[in-house]
C-alpha cells in the first residue's frame, strides 16, 4: 500500500498548504482518508478521474476533515451530468452530529455509511476496522489492512490508554501531534509530540509519521520531541510525499 500526503494542517493550513488529507491506494484500490480544506484540489493531482476513487473515509465532521466534500460532491455531480462518471462514491463517516451528516449529501453524490465502533468495511482487497478517539466530536481512528500489513491512522485525539491496543501490530502509523507538550492542559483535545511518541512506543511501531500540524508551532519542534521519546524511523507528514506500507 502507497499512502500519499494530500494536506497536513489543522485546524487550519499554512499558506499553500491544505488540511487533513491522505490518498491510500494499492495496484486496484484508491482511498481518500479525510478531505479538509484545500485537500480535493490536491487529490486531482493524484486522481483526477473520480470513477476510480473506490472510497472516501472520514475520521469526524469538523471542517478541517471534511470541508471541501462541500465542492467534492458538485465535482461528482457534474461529472455524472457529462457521462465521465456513472455511480455515485461511497462514503464512510460518523452520523453525528447529525447536521453535518445531513448537509454533507448532494443529489446523489455519495452513498453514506455511518461508522461505529466495531464497524467493518471491506474495500477490494483491504479491509478497515475503527476505534473511537477521545474528541470533542466524534471520531474514529482507522486501521487498514492487506496481506498482513496495518497502517494506522489516528484522527483527532486526547491521549487515551485504549488507543495503544488499536495500533499494535502497524507497519505505520499516521499520527496527529498539533501541539508540543509545555502546551497540554485538560482543553486540549489533541495530542503532543511526546504523546503521539509515547503511543508508538508502547504499540511497538517501527515506523510513525506525525501530522495535523498547528501553523503556528514549527514542524522541527514537533518532530525533534517525539524524536526524544521514540527510537525508530520518524518523519513528519509532508504534502505530496508517499510513505509505503
Amino acid at each position: 500500500m502507497k499512502l500519499t500526503v494530500l494536506g497536513c494542517y489543522g485546524p487550519y493550513p499554512k499558506a499553500s498548504g491544505a488540511c487533513s488529507g491522505y490518498l491510500l491506494q494499492d495496484e486496484e484500490t484508491k482511498i481518500l482518508i479525510d478531505c479538509g480544506n484545500g485537500v480535493f484540489s490536491k487529490l486531482l493531482n493524484h486522481c483526477n478521474d473520480l470513477s476510480k476513487l473506490d472510497a472516501i473515509f472520514i475520521s469526524h465532521m469538523h471542517p478541517d476533515h471534511m470541508s471541501d466534500l462541500m465542492v467534492m460532491r458538485y465535482a461528482i455531480k457534474i461529472k455524472q451530468m457529462f457521462g465521465r462518471l456513472e455511480k455515485p462514491i461511497p462514503i464512510y463517516l460518523p452520523a453525528n452530529p447529525s447536521e453535518e451528516y445531513e448537509r454533507i449529501q448532494y443529489e446523489g453524490a455519495f452513498v453514506r455509511n455511518i461508522i461505529h465502533e466495531g464497524t467493518e468495511v471491506n474495500v477490494n482487497t483491504i479491509r478497515v476496522t475503527f476505534k473511537k478517539t477521545d474528541h470533542p466530536l466524534e471520531c474514529y481512528a482507522m486501521a487498514f489492512e492487506k496481506d498482513r500489513k496495518k497502517f494506522v491512522y489516528s484522527g483527532d485525539t486526547k491521549y487515551f490508554d485504549g488507543f495503544v491496543d488499536f495500533v499494535k501490530g502497524s507497519n505505520l502509523l499516521l499520527c496527529e501531534a498539533n501541539v508540543l507538550h509545555k502546551h497540554m492542559n485538560e482543553n486540549v483535545p489533541h495530542l503532543s509530540g511526546r504523546q503521539a511518541a509515547e503511543i508508538a512506543v508502547k504499540a511497538d511501531v517501527q515506523k510513525m509519521v506525525l501530522t495535523h500540524f498547528l501553523p503556528e508551532i514549527a514542524v522541527a519542534d514537533v518532530v525533534e520531541e517525539a524524536k526524544e521519546v521514540f527510537p525508530h524511523i520518524l518523519q513528519p507528514a509532508e504534502e505530496g510525499k508517499c510513505y509505503f506500507i
